[in-house]
């Protein structure tokens, strides 16, 4: 027998209305249980059967394909698999999303008990990864297999809001009668799909589950919340591990050619970025082209780098092939292809500011200029003072917020210095390497200088970088025992390698980068402080974002055309409120944040419209806005564990996550203005926040 819902005793509003429509994409939700029932027997009955009086377009749409896969609708549909290996399996492919929702499924863990509802994580294949809630709901849950491990797909289930999420990519709710599959019409769910923050592919599902008397109209906001808050949390990982991938692979770069194809993948093949191979004519004649997110391989267990060439997926393999690591892992693939056609030509890009295009005297070298956009004075000043102590002699220290683009700086102060296009610039990231490492890496050791010393030894940066210049990043993070050895080489120029008594004179120009207080550092004793009055004799502050005016607009134009021309796409278009957006945020991650943020935009926006939502979606993970008016933070526990309070926390994240501005916050959460008052005024918190 089928439980009948238990529809709520007010009508539906024209305010439930829109926010079923803009959360769910399901329109209005004219819910007849008599009607639905006796349109889905009529169209189990009839072979020729297509319209369904009473059934929302999304519904019969779904009931439609069921139809056509031959699902059966008078069983469950559902299926599971539960035994302990399958299950390990399941967890470990599903890994990092588990991980990204732990606080998520946490939070509503203890606010579901004893509601008569369950929340649910699934996989991008409907399978029940986690499932938390009412112990009673998650026995009677067991009977139509909605537990852990068993299969929601709309090809195995039928309709319902796991399967139907996944199916169309939107959030999805399903109530009662609607379902297809009979022993499933007991139920009502509400579903949101979980979607990959760097290239827009649907990982999982949030669903919100239980027997029809859980009905509200507003059920679809918590798993929008919680779908958002993963995709955030999934953003800010993912970011930090590309981030230190790149790192790896700037340090670990095989040999090539500024034209030739590159290709970074991340630990599961996945195409991170990739330079020149929208148009390479690799090997002289065969087209390739890759799109950033593309799986190029499927990685196995101790697999070599001839076993990934035997893997790709792509028709030409790759002259090189280069696995970057981690920690001892494999964290990367970088893929070159050899462009054999490309000029050996160079051009040195003329630095913004000069229209007359005309090169100085050491530009003519060859080097190339880096590309620094800004017209705002701030910026101006720093290119002027780079130019100036460029001419003298004597160490740089470069500051700045981190991403404001202090590497870019250092690459100008070697442009500026350089008297051949073979003038050597190399950087070393201080904070990347190890304590017992880092003294080798800068001085370089002799054969048997301690075990796993190179054969043959090795010449360090400071040698490698005699007679131009060597650019110190995250100097703040240099031991304190290994920094009397970089004072005495940058006073004597002279070095020693490690295991050796023979001095070694260089002749280097040292380019120190920090995001810390160096002089804070030295009053902690972290630093000593003649070497801070030795690499800090020249100062070079660069400006965080939000205090260069206009230049973040600029830097956006160009952002959108560069990432666009790499992802061979037409370029972003920005709505008016979402400049708005832009121009009220701070950029605490200053141009790397800005430059991120438009690549997410680029992959999470498909139509090539960036709207304030959009925006707001994609980079708040990123940092925290200008929050106008002062907005206090509310206490993120409500009283309470059930549904009334939950979505209570809900509506008060969205509104401190949109820096108290209600209609953004309404937005977000997916209902209108009028309606988002009403709860306000039903959870007590508009005293909190007019």
């Amino acid at each position: 027998m089928i439980n009948k819902p238990t529809i709520p005793d007010n009508p539906v509003t024209s305010d439930t209305e829109e926010a079923l429509s803009l959360i769910a994409g399901t329109g209005k939700l004219n819910y007849s249980e008599n009607q639905i029932m006796t349109a889905w027997e009529s169209f189990l009955t009839d072979t020729d059967k297509q319209d369904c009086p009473g059934v929302r377009s999304v519904v019969k749409d779904s009931w439609m394909r069921c139809k056509s896969v031959g699902i059966d609708a008078r069983g469950t549909g559902a299926v599971v698999r539960n035994d302990d290996d399958y299950l390990h399996h399941l967890h470990e492919n599903n890994h990092e999303l588990i991980k990204a929702a732990a606080d998520s499924m946490s939070i509503m863990k203890n606010l579901l008990d004893c509601t008569a509802a369950m929340i649910i994580l699934t996989d991008r294949d409907g399978v029940i990864l986690e499932n938390y809630g009412d112990n009673r709901v998650l026995e009677a849950g067991r009977d139509i297999h909605l537990e852990v491990g068993g299969r929601w797909n709309e090809e195995v289930a039928g309709t319902n809001g796991i399967g139907t999420a996944l199916q169309t990519g939107k959030p999805m709710l399903i109530h009662a009668a609607e379902h297809y599959c009979q022993d499933v019409k007991g139920w009502t769910c509400a579903a949101a799909p979980i979607f990959d923050p760097f290239d827009g592919s649907v990982l999982g599902v949030v669903d919100l589950s239980g027997p029809t008397k859980i009905f509200q109209r507003h059920n679809m906001t918590v798993p929008v919340i919680a779908a958002r808050q993963i995709e955030q949390n999934l953003f800010q990982r993912g970011a930090g591990e590309r981030l230190r991938l790149m790192e790896t692979f700037l340090d670990n770069a095989p040999s090539h050619n500024q034209e030739d194809g590159l290709v970074l993948l991340d630990r599961a093949g996945k195409v991170v970025c990739h330079k020149n191979m929208s148009a390479l004519n690799v090997c002289g004649s065969v087209r390739s082209a890759v799109n950033v997110g593309d799986v190029l391989f499927k990685p196995r267990p101790n697999m070599t780098e001839a076993d990934v060439a035997d893997s790709l997926t792509l028709s030409v393999t790759p002259q090189i092939i280069r696995q970057l690591r981690l920690n001892g892992a494999i964290a990367g693939t970088v893929l070159v292809y050899k462009n054999q056609r490309a000029s050996t030509a160079r051009l040195s890009p003329v630095l913004p500011g000069k229209p007359d295009g005309k090169l100085t005297p050491i530009e003519k070298t060859g080097v190339p200029l880096p590309v620094i956009l800004g017209e705002s004075p701030e910026v101006r000043r720093v290119i002027d003072l780079i130019d100036r102590v460029a001419a003298g002699k004597g160490s740089v220290l470069i500051e700045g917020e981190t991403g404001v683009g202090k590497e870019l700086f250092g690459q100008l102060f070697h442009a500026r210095t350089a008297v051949s296009p073979k003038t050597p610039f190399v950087t070393v990231n201080c904070g990347a390497i190890t304590k017992e490492l880092i003294a080798s890496e800068l001085f370089g050791h002799v054969p048997g200088a301690f075990t796993g010393a190179l054969r043959d030894g090795k010449q360090g940066k400071f040698e490698q970088a005699s007679g131009g210049v060597l650019c110190l990043d995250e100097i703040g993070e240099l031991p304190l025992d290994i920094q009397p050895f970089l004072l005495r080489a940058l006073e004597e120029n002279v070095i020693y390698r490690v295991g050796d008594n023979k001095p070694r004179r260089v002749d280097v120009r040292v380019v120190a980068l920090t995001n810390r207080d160096l002089l804070q550092e030295v009053e902690a004793g972290r630093f000593r402080r003649d070497l801070y009055y030795r690499v800090g004799a020249i100062k070079i502050a660069v400006p965080p974002l939000r205090e260069r005016g206009d230049d973040a607009a600029i830097l956006l134009d160009y952002f959108r055309h560069q990432i666009a021309k790499d992802l061979d796409e037409p370029p972003l278009e920005f709505s008016e409120p979402a400049m708005e957006v832009l121009n009220r945020y701070r950029w605490p991650g200053n141009v790397r944040e800005l430059r991120n943020l438009v690549e997410s935009l680029h992959l999470t926006s498909p139509a090539g419209f960036v709207d304030a939502s959009d925006v707001l979606n994609a980079g708040i993970a990123a940092g925290e806005p200008d929050r106008p008016g002062g907005v206090d933070s509310p206490d993120p526990s409500p009283g309470g564990s059930d549904l009334a309070s939950m979505e209570c926390l809900m509506i008060k994240a969205a509104i401190e996550s949109n820096g108290g501005n209600l209609t953004l916050a309404a937005k977000q959460v997916g209902i209108a203005r009028s309606t988002l008052y009403r709860k306000m005024q039903q959870f007590d918190l508009k005293k909190s926040y007019n």
